[in-house]
């Protein structure tokens, strides 16, 4: 049962994801063109859905993009209650996810410290 639980949870995580990320590409606002949505996690209820976003830009647009997400936040929601058969519309919380940024700085790091190293282990 427990199991069932998890993939019905990882199902409703996908569309949600796909529904978002596309409401976001017909949005007209400017503020969302660097947004890519990389995960969502709803809770167990769906009360509540953490939406990870990857930002493109400088600080000042990756800001703008936030402030976006959080203008478009009604209609990205309203879309999930037109689409998608749920007990509750989630909630939306938009998160900056910066794993990708972090793990190109930490190659980056890599390469300039030891490339040497690197080329010859293998």
């Amino acid at each position: 049962m427990k199991r069932g639980g998890k993939e019905r949870g990882r199902r409703i995580d996908g569309l949600l994801r796909e529904v978002i990320s596309e409401k976001i590409a017909r949005l007209s606002d400017p503020r969302l063109r660097g947004v890519t949505v990389v995960e969502v996690r709803a809770s167990k209820d769906t009360a509540v859905a953490d939406v990870f976003v990857q930002l493109h830009g400088s600080e000042k647009v990756k800001a703008k993009a936030m402030d976006g997400l959080e203008a478009a936040r009604p209609v990205l929601q309203g879309a999930i209650n037109a689409e998608l058969s749920l007990r509750n519309t989630p909630v939306l919380r938009f998160i900056n996810d910066q794993s990708i940024d972090r793990a190109n700085r930490i190659d980056q790091l890599l390469q300039e410290h030891s490339p040497s190293e690197l080329s010859n282990e293998g």
